[in-house]
């Protein structure tokens, strides 16, 4: 995640992909890709970048995880245009938008929100195979991981930038926790005028 110094992780009000990072914050993240082969996020982050999530190898095929409390995705959209990429989308639902046909690659697990989701969601993307899981965002999908205590390291970019504005979402999704978990930097690194943390969650 990038963030900036008051917490911001992108602009309000944009329906686009909106970088507040410099293209070694975006070389990062796609190093990062290199070693996941499963790649989650939530439905908010899809509409601003409704694309593969590609890695620096065109070859390699992550399997991708969507969380839809309600499934009003377009099916339409250049993401799922890839029969060799599974997808799995998680949602509360298993009925699609009237006139939207899910593609046959495509796989639907209805998944309500409510204690222990983020348990069972683990649960089924370790039955697909998947060892190292890349979570994206945005904020709440963040904070759900964090509440849960499974998330276990995080990237987090700091940008020295002021967004300013209330509505921005937010790098928790402007969420409170419960306990919250102690942090360690494992690695931090300047590049220009950003700065890279390599951060270890622990849970009590």
């Amino acid at each position: 995640m990038a963030t900036s110094l008051d917490g911001k992780i992108g602009p309000a009000h944009v329906d686009h992909f909106v970088a507040i990072g410099s293209r070694y914050d975006m070389e990062n993240l796609i190093s990062l890709r290199d070693d996941a082969d499963g790649i989650l996020f939530g439905a908010s982050t899809f509409r601003t970048w409704p694309k593969v999530h590609r890695g620096s190898d065109p070859k390699q095929h992550a399997h991708h995880f969507i969380m839809s409390r309600r499934l009003d995705l377009d099916f339409q959209a250049e993401l799922f245009q890839h029969p060799e990429i599974p997808i799995t989308i998680f949602s509360g639902t298993e009925s699609t938008t009237p006139g939207q046909t899910r593609p046959d690659h495509v796989e639907i697990v209805s998944i309500p929100d409510q204690p222990g989701q983020t348990d069972l969601i683990l649960k089924h993307i370790a039955q697909c195979g998947v060892e190292s899981l890349l979570v994206e965002g945005g904020g709440h999908i963040l904070h759900k991981f964090i509440a849960a205590q499974v998330l276990e390291e995080l990237y987090l970019t700091l940008v020295p930038s002021v967004i300013g504005d209330e509505k921005a979402p937010a790098l928790l999704g402007g969420q409170g926790l419960t306990t919250p978990p102690q942090i360690k930097i494992l690695k931090s690194r300047q590049i220009e005028n950003e700065t890279f943390l390599h951060l270890e969650f622990m849970y009590t």
